[in-house]
């Protein structure tokens, strides 16, 4: 391409040349989004977007040498969907398990995926996610059921992508300047709006083989319909973990999750199948037009099957947020829950335990919404701490008092894992506060999803709220904040008495999305020392505070910490040399964001055996 076909463009891995004299640069040089010509800031690991995909076998041993080479922006890299089991300070979360990687420092991630799947890292300080940090992290497992070759399995980074979705859009909250509804879709870094010359993302494929796709859903904030029409979509996978192969025709993807699927070419033509992502506006999730594009070319094989069709005009759609989709009468809805777990040929990895479990259970109630002035959980807007709390516990102050049944404050939100204990969390979008469905991301586990539970919806699209939990017991469900959940029915503390629940093969999933109007329970046991972070994937509402830390299994979370890890804190000292604490209006976010300046970061990949 010729440089003034898209206005300014970004090079890809720092270069930016002809190969040729005077000829023209060639397009797989150029990071060129959508090609659409007016400028935006990134941020990008080796000078690419996405970042480099990473390869690993599980159980093998990996250290990322991460060189921030940033002017003004500290950095961390989280390794989503990674346990990290023995290896709580290689999360990547900034003031969790660590301190941030400064300008010019470097920090080195040295961990051991157990589980092989579909993951991916990606930035973990304020929105540098959204502006280029990420990219797939593939774990291959030593033992496949059905392998395929390598070269048939494909990643599918599916984003929105907004020419004015930078920090300042994303955190200056009163003001409608910026519009952050996305301009088109990237499908590995490509798209097009309004430039039919921008490339898009094509995967060649031969008739009569079986593909892979790992789908990961890398953006901010949008939900997004996947699909390629005339292709069924065979689901083998959700956050690294096998399902029994479950046939759909589209899939509902949440920011953070991922969903691998194969597909099987006997029966497909020999020709070029569009990959399409559509939009969907919240609550009610309507379809808006396709932005995001892609091709898959069905090439000549060795196929001699005969050209199946269907007259059939009903939509398997995988991941509804609901038990029937609004207005949409041909879409079947397959909930997330209707996936069952296949035994992995690597489950003997769940049965080590590095600490001893315990007879004892915890219940939680964790409700996510707007009750305030900005997002929390059970009313509590998330404050970050000044230091890391996992190096420097008892620095960390997370007292939440200000808070109560129908009162909002900010925080450190903590809750307090006891070791070796089963916990039960109910995660639910119930009160005046409740919106939209949210995302929910969990560090340093995978969990059982055991239950799912849905509002109503009417005729004409409207939700009716779940009435299986009670808010408050002076307020109305709809009244209340919803900061204090319990369970209508007691019996139900005891979960082996919550009908439909599943205890057998229950999905499992790190992301989940908790239905507008309803509530998802999960399970986990407190076995992984460490301060691990649970929050909404929406950028905007993890930023504003809806989130907490799981301080889990404490008096064992110090064996773990390398020595010489960094520390940080605030230098608060008066006059007379006392130190003094700000007030709780001090310690309250601020409007003030810095201006991202374009510098680049590298990364440098080191694998041992």
């Amino acid at each position: 391409m010729n440089g003034n076909e898209f206005g300014q463009v970004y090079a890809k891995e720092r270069q930016l040349f002809s190969p040729k004299e005077n000829g023209p640069v060639p397009i797989d040089n150029i990071i060129s989004a959508d090609g659409w010509n007016l400028t935006r800031n990134l941020i990008t690991a080796n000078g690419t977007m996405p970042g480099p995909s990473i390869f690993i076998y599980q159980n093998q041993t990996i250290t990322v040498i991460v060189n921030n080479l940033l002017i003004n922006e500290a950095v961390t890299i989280h390794w989503h969907g990674i346990d990290q089991l023995k290896h709580p300070a290689m999360d990547g979360v900034a003031f969790v398990s660590q301190c941030p990687i400064m300008p010019g420092q470097s920090f080195n991630y040295t961990f051991q995926p157990r589980f092989g799947g579909s993951y991916w890292y990606h930035s973990h300080v304020g929105n540098q996610r959204d502006m280029g940090l990420y990219g797939a992290f593939i774990v291959l497992r030593k033992k496949e059921r059905l392998p395929i070759p390598l070269m048939n399995q494909h990643i599918l980074q599916i984003q929105e992508w907004n020419h004015q979705y930078d920090t300042m859009a994303l955190l200056d909250l009163n003001d409608k300047l910026y519009d952050t509804s996305p301009h088109s879709i990237l499908i590995n870094g490509r798209g097009q709006f309004k430039n039919i010359l921008a490339p898009i993302e094509t995967f060649n494929v031969r008739k009569g083989s079986r593909y892979l796709f790992r789908l990961i859903a890398v953006g901010s904030h949008r939900t997004l319909l996947f699909s390629i029409p005339g292709l069924k979509l065979n689901v083998v996978e959700t956050d690294g973990f096998e399902v029994v192969p479950t046939v759909v025709d589209k899939i509902i993807i949440f920011p953070a999750e991922r969903y691998d699927f194969e597909i099987d070419l006997d029966y497909a033509e020999e020709r070029i199948y569009n990959i399409t992502v559509s939009v969907l506006s919240s609550p009610n999730l309507t379809i808006g037009y396709d932005i995001g594009l892609g091709f898959l070319n069905v090439k000549k094989g060795d196929s001699s099957a005969m050209k199946f069709h269907t007259n059939d005009n009903k939509f398997r759609v995988l991941n509804c947020p609901f038990q029937i989709y609004p207005q949409r009468k041909n879409f079947i809805c397959v909930p997330v829950t209707d996936l069952k777990s296949r035994k992995n040929i690597d489950d003997d990895d769940f049965n080590v335990k590095y600490v001893k479990e315990t007879n004892e259970e915890a219940l939680h109630f964790l409700n996510f919404g707007f009750p305030g002035d900005h997002s929390s959980i059970n009313g509590r807007i998330f404050r970050w701490p000044t230091v890391a709390p996992l190096t420097q516990p008892f620095e960390t102050d997370t007292d939440c008092n200000g808070c109560s049944d129908e009162k909002t404050c900010t925080c450190s939100h903590s809750l307090n894992l006891k070791s070796g204990s089963e916990v039960i969390m109910v995660l639910l979008s119930l009160g005046q506060g409740a919106t939209i469905a949210h995302p929910i991301h969990m560090h340093g586990h995978t969990f059982e999803v055991l239950k799912m539970v849905f509002p109503e919806v009417t005729s004409n699209g409207k939700f009716v709220f779940t009435e299986d939990i009670k808010c408050s017991d002076t307020h109305s469900n709809k009244q209340s904040q919803c900061n204090s959940a319990k369970w209508r029915n007691e019996t139900w503390n005891n979960y082996n008495n919550i009908p439909g629940i599943n205890l057998i093969d229950s999905v499992r999933k790190d992301t989940i999305v908790v239905p507008y109007g309803g509530y998802v329970i999960i399970r986990i046991v407190a076995s992984n020392p460490g301060m691990w972070f649970l929050h909404c994937h929406i950028d905007k509402h993890m930023v504003e505070g809806m989130a907490l830390m799981l301080n889990e299994a404490f008096e064992h979370q110090n064996r773990y910490i390398p020595k010489g890890l960094p520390t940080c804190h605030s230098y608060l000292k008066t006059m007379s040399g006392v130190v003094s604490k700000l007030s709780e209006e001090e310690n309250r976010p601020k409007d003030a964001v810095t201006i991202i300046v374009l510098y680049l970061l590298g990364l440098i990949f080191v694998y041992f055996d």
